[in-house]
């Protein structure tokens, strides 16, 4: 039997804070006002991204022990797509555009950041 951390282990998480409507249990903000509505005609963009900015910071406090539990193990993180805030006139993800293509990606390599 292998001792624990010999073991290869995939984990995968789905984390929905930091996806519209941007929104993370206690947050100061209604869950029902999304800023960030699709085709609007109305600049919320700066609001989009202090919420988004807040939900990560909440999803890494949340997260912080998880991934220091694996601080010598092979980490990457990454989003599925973008978001556009109003470039172009357009709003949200469900379209194609640089900003829905633009993915954050963070790298640790057997415990160090590439």
């Amino acid at each position: 039997m292998a001792e624990a951390g010999e073991q290869p282990v995939f984990v995968f998480a789905n984390i929905g804070e930091t996806h519209v409507p941007y929104h993370y249990e206690g947050a100061p903000w209604s869950r029902d006002d999304n800023p960030c509505v699709p085709f609007q005609t109305e600049d919320r963009s700066a609001e989009c991204r202090r919420r988004q900015i807040a939900c990560v910071e909440y999803v890494d406090r949340e997260i912080a022990a998880l991934i220091e539990r694996f601080h010598g193990a092979t980490i990457l993180m990454c989003a599925d797509h973008g978001d556009c805030w109003g470039e172009d006139g357009l709003w949200e993800h469900g379209v194609s555009h640089e900003m829905t293509l633009t993915v954050p990606l963070a790298i640790r390599y057997r415990g160090q950041p590439l």
